[in-house]
């Protein structure tokens, strides 16, 4: 899970699609207010809690089905939900561990009953070393990833985002199908690349990559791409 939003779109995607309605709370306590049949029967809090509606009467089944379907949506975007720190580990203030320190970059954890474990990252302050610059997030691998990179443990200039190794993917693919001079030894290490990638990032086996034939074969047919109109027609 990458953010809050990203849950919220989910989770209230799927109580709509089980009949409840969703409507934005014109309270400033609350995200949202939750109905069935037009009945007001519960507000999901700006603090991630799912408080019932006091003034009506809501079955304890149905609490319980909207408390699921907000545990199952979170864990089915990936949150972490395995302990990253022990008894031992330094506790700052409420709740939160302090997982790693380097320089005035520190990677901390807190539980959440929701997300489980929830994880940020933070400079000191060197006037009074309060934390500053907070980020959060909501998977383990890219909390420490940032720790890596805000901490200068790693360079971020050598680093590719997500959104760069795909495109990269696709070019690879693209040159392993399309008719060019490549030896062996070329098909198989860009082969191996796209093996590796994939393995990084596996979405990328399921993704359909979409060619744009009159320029990806315009040379075979003489550099006129026209040509493959009329070779159509001529079928």
């Amino acid at each position: 899970m990458k953010s809050k939003n990203e849950f919220y779109k989910a989770y209230f995607a799927a109580l709509m699609e089980q009949g409840f309605e969703v409507r934005r709370s014109p309270s400033a306590d609350y995200l949202a207010d939750f109905y069935q049949k037009d009945q007001l029967i519960a507000f999901y809090t700006r603090t991630d809690q799912i408080e019932r509606n006091p003034f009506v009467t809501v079955p304890d089944r149905l609490m319980s089905s909207i408390h699921d379907l907000a545990r199952k949506t979170a864990l089915q975007l990936g949150i972490c939900t395995e302990k990253p720190y022990t008894d031992k580990s330094e506790k700052i203030v409420n709740g939160v561990y302090k997982l790693c320190e380097h320089g005035d970059v520190v990677l901390a954890c807190k539980h959440h009953p929701l997300f489980d474990y929830v994880f940020s990252t933070y400079r000191l302050s060197p006037d009074n070393q309060t934390p500053v610059q907070r980020q959060y997030f909501y998977n383990r691998d890219e909390a420490t990833e940032s720790f890596a990179t805000r901490s200068g443990l790693v360079d971020a200039r050598k680093l590719f985002s997500e959104t760069e190794l795909t495109l990269i993917h696709d070019e690879m693919v693209k040159f392993l199908i399309t008719p060019n001079e490549k030896s062996m030894d070329q098909f198989e290490q860009v082969q191996f690349l796209i093996d590796r990638l994939e393995d990084l990032i596996p979405a990328l086996k399921e993704r359909d990559i979409h060619l744009d034939y009159d320029a990806e074969f315009a040379h075979d047919l003489d550099g006129d791409p026209g040509s493959l109109d009329v070779a159509e027609l001529s079928r």
